[in-house]
């Protein structure tokens, strides 16, 4: 019976081993993608005047931001993402957003669709593949909505919609926020001569834009292990080619939104660490000491040299 046993946990101690070994190896890297059930709020408060703010003195506004996943057109490779974005002018009991033409708060609204490789962050290449030829954003490339898994501390491309092009986002240090690891990165974008917005034909970049000059900078607080924002401030400037001023904001997450980024960061690289880290450490632990015991049980139960058949012999030959 102990060799029974024995056995039982020679086997159960070598299958806890090759567990290990492949939660080590494969576990934390496919675990490492980007999931399809993404629905967040990202809010932002600062300031904002110009034409589009009615105000030539800066006022308070809000900007809220909507991300989520798009299940049925992602691929176990690709997922999609609809953004939607609101800048509302913070006048008495506000509404998160509003339609233009009937709340004069909007400051402006925005909408886009990307899909993004779940491994690299990275948006792919045939975006009308996915999002469709209406809403798919011509030769986007780079980053859009987070950084990727692992991120390292050098500099990455990163998409910048109102140029329609890719810009740099330069590392600069390592910056704790809210008990989180961050990697701070500056993102910095600027055009002389650049469609501001499209004309009356609601297309951009034709005959009709209305063009000028466009400054843009971002900071971005990225946790490395996971490419989550945790915080973020940017500035936004938009002056026509008639020195119209749009719009010259300033704004930034609240501390709620920081918090909530925190907590969900933490959670993340705890399911990350247990499935590449603790799950193969314990899996080890656990297989070696299934086979000790398993062995010890097996050596134990053999009988001595010679048995009883040896001992029978013996006799007989005594009798002899």
């Amino acid at each position: 019976m102990r060799r029974v046993i024995g056995c039982v946990f020679v086997l159960v101690g070598a299958f806890a081993l090759v567990a290990a070994g492949v939660a080590g190896f494969w576990g934390r890297d496919a675990a490492a993608t980007v999931p399809l059930n993404v629905n967040t709020t990202t809010v932002l408060e600062g300031t904002a005047s110009g034409a589009l703010a009615k105000s030539d003195d800066p006022v308070k506004v809000k900007y809220t931001r909507t991300t989520e996943a798009a299940p049925k057109d992602s691929t176990d490779d690709v997922v999609v993402f609809v953004e939607a974005g609101c800048i509302m002018i913070q006048e008495g009991d506000t509404p998160d957003c509003a339609r233009a033409e009937v709340d004069p708060r909007v400051v402006t609204t925005t909408e886009r669709a990307y899909a993004m490789d779940r491994k690299t962050s990275e948006v792919v290449e045939d975006q009308a593949k996915y999002v469709g030829e209406d809403k798919a954003v011509p030769n986007m490339t780079g980053l859009a909505g987070k950084f990727p898994f692992n991120t390292e501390r050098h500099d990455y491309e990163y998409w910048d919609d109102t140029l329609g092009k890719t810009v740099i986002a330069t590392y600069v240090d390592d910056v704790d926020v809210e008990g989180v690891k961050t990697y701070q990165f500056e993102v910095s974008a600027s055009a002389e001569d650049e469609s501001l917005s499209p004309g009356d034909d609601g297309v951009k970049d034709t005959e009709d834009d209305v063009r000028g000059s466009y400054e843009a900078t971002q900071t971005i607080y990225v946790e490395p292990t996971t490419g989550s924002y945790i915080d973020q401030s940017a500035t936004q400037k938009m002056v026509t080619s008639t020195g119209l001023e749009l719009i010259d904001a300033e704004m930034s997450y609240t501390d709620e939104t920081v918090a909530n980024n925190a907590e969900d960061a933490k959670a993340n690289i705890s399911k990350l660490d247990l499935i590449g880290t603790w799950i193969p450490v314990g899996g080890v632990v656990a297989g070696l000491l299934l086979l000790l015991i398993g062995l010890w049980l097996v050596l134990r139960g053999r009988k001595p040299n010679g048995g009883a058949h040896a001992s029978s012999d013996d006799r007989t030959l005594v009798d002899a």
